[in-house]
């Protein structure tokens, strides 16, 4: 296991956390409906104290520093009305599997310009913008809640605003602008696309029933405070949102983007993976708002009383020119995340079986491949490089996982057995952090994650010193728990039959070049509890 820092503890439990992109700070978005912004250089430094100059009891110290890293707390989530709460319930009664959420809450943040994604395109893309007006540099800060509404907060103002939770969240100076129903349900996940996006870096926001909506946060700073009247935004959507799909039947999991911008990908509980042209976006004379039907769950497939509106929508089946977009087939279990490995070429997404599926690229229709294992849910990924993903599982383990060809690398952490419900990447990968069901904000030192890439390269250089600092980094990799090696035990038996057929498997692969020699050196990131023994002696 990695090397653990000590954890950030929040004021009530974190849904999802967004690390700035340039500085060493980590925003959280609370069960609560707030948003807390920590800082991380002081976690990081009481990390590494030894304590023997302490004087003072153990618990002043959790507290003081706990209290030491809080920079500010906002609140951006109002109490809901009557109208959006029967919303929520029609919500969920058309979406079983998605709990209903009491109080406001904060579902996302997101930093402008932070992308989990470490390829060296995105990053090179979010920099490509040096117009202070649009968000490329972590000068905003996104948050979306469970009432429907998306807020934009002055990241300077935010990390410097303490105890800023009024009622009234319109009077909080380090809110720019806010949307109070962007959508007529709660919003589940949060997304920018790179600056090279066709259609710019826009907002892409997904709830409860499946709308997708695309947001010009130049248009969104433009507009007029809403009065909040939910029934405002029924008929049309509001100011600032340049299009929208609704083609989905259940709450958006997650999103990602090619590394040109050129496609949005939306996993959704309904067992299918949606993919949005964001050329479409910009074509003249293409709807702006797509919705299909819902579906009728009297309709009996062996009988003729399909409603005539879906027949007709299945006689002009929407296309990728006409629409904009395509969708897969029904996977029959609940995608909940993904990112793209494999330059752009596949797609891995986590499932509520824990199986990873594969879809390649312009072939969205159905998976290319599979990969079981997960004892539980897949409900994050986090993407290391090219070949390698961490996956956040209901366990409560990270664990390291390398795809084309299959391997578990070793487990990063774990959460006690909570689910890991998602994952991130520090201002310059130098930690990973995590978040479950408690009130942490769990940290890990990625740093021997790094250290391998800067190698491959020069593949013929002595690994003796990156050994050193890996055996320094890297624990014994038993998964921390009892169940953990007997979950992985077929997998094991799987990586022996592969490398006996290493060979084989490089020659049949498209992605050799990019799966052979250096998925071989991160094996040796995670060692086993014999290697460990005898690399002492």
């Amino acid at each position: 296991m990695a090397t653990p820092l000590k954890p950030i503890e929040c004021s009530a439990q974190p849904l999802c956390i967004s690390f700035h992109p340039q500085k060493d700070i980590v925003a959280a978005g609370l069960v609560d409906g707030t948003v807390e912004v920590h800082d991380l250089l002081v976690k990081k430094q009481s990390g590494i104290h030894g304590g023997g100059d302490h004087h003072m009891d153990s618990d002043d110290n959790e507290d003081e520093e706990a209290d030491d890293t809080i920079l500010s707390t906002i609140y951006v989530a109002k109490q809901t009305t009557a109208i959006s709460a029967v919303s929520r319930s029609s919500a969920t009664a058309a979406s079983p599997s998605k709990k209903a959420t009491q109080g406001p809450s904060c579902r996302d943040v997101l930093f402008s310009g932070a992308t989990n994604s470490s390829s060296a395109e995105s990053s090179a893309a979010m920099k490509q913008s040096e117009d202070p007006t649009t968000s490329g540099g972590g000068e905003f800060l996104y948050s979306v809640c469970n009432g429907g509404s998306l807020r934009c907060l002055d990241s300077e103002l935010a990390c410097s605003l303490l105890d800023d939770n009024s009622d009234d969240v319109t009077s909080s100076p380090a809110i720019l602008w806010s949307i109070e129903n962007a959508h007529n349900v709660g919003i589940n996940k949060l997304y920018q696309l790179p600056y090279n996006s066709p259609c710019g870096p826009v907002l892409a926001t997904g709830d409860d029933v499946g709308t997708v909506r695309l947001w010009d946060t130049r248009m969104c700073a433009s507009q007029q405070a809403s009065n909040g009247n939910p029934f405002d935004n029924l008929m049309k959507p509001p100011q600032g949102c340049v299009q929208q799909w609704k083609i989905n039947h259940d709450y958006i999991t997650d999103f990602t983007s090619n590394h040109d911008g050129t496609s949005l990908l939306a996993t959704c509980a309904d067992g299918k993976l949606s993919v949005f042209d964001m050329r479409y976006v910009k074509q003249k004379g293409g709807s702006k708002s797509i919705v299909l039907p819902d579906v009728d769950p009297n309709w009996d497939p062996t009988q003729n009383n399909q409603p005539q509106q879906q027949q007709q929508q299945q006689k002009k089946k929407p296309t990728w020119e006409t629409h904009g977009y395509t969708q897969s087939e029904n996977q029959e279990d609940e995608l909940l995340s993904c990112t793209f490995i494999k330059k752009s070429s596949k797609l891995v997404c986590g499932t509520q079986e824990g199986i990873l599926s594969l879809f390649s690229k312009d072939i969205w229709c159905d998976v290319s491949d599979r990969y079981p294992g997960h004892p539980q849910s897949i409900d994050a990924i986090l993407k290391i490089d090219e070949d390698t993903v961490l996956t956040g599982s209901s366990d409560g383990l990270v664990r390291a996982v390398q795809l084309l060809p299959n391997s578990l690398l070793g487990v990063l952490g774990g959460h006690d057995g909570f689910p890991v419900e998602a994952l991130g990447w520090s201002a310059g990968r130098k930690m990973v952090g995590s978040v479950s069901h408690d009130e942490y904000i769990r940290l890990w030192d990625a740093s021997f994650l790094n250290e391998d890439d800067n190698d491959d390269d020069d593949e013929d250089e002595d690994d003796t010193d990156n050994d050193d600092a890996i055996k320094m980094a890297v624990g014994v990799a038993k998964g921390g728990g009892e169940d953990s090696e007997d979950d992985w035990e077929d997998m094991d038996e799987d990586e022996d039959m592969d490398e006996d057929g290493s060979e084989d498997d490089d020659s049949d692969s498209d992605d050799s070049d990019e799966g052979g020699k250096k998925p071989k050196k991160r094996e040796n990131i995670f060692k086993t509890s014999n290697e460990e023994f005898f690399s002492d002696l």
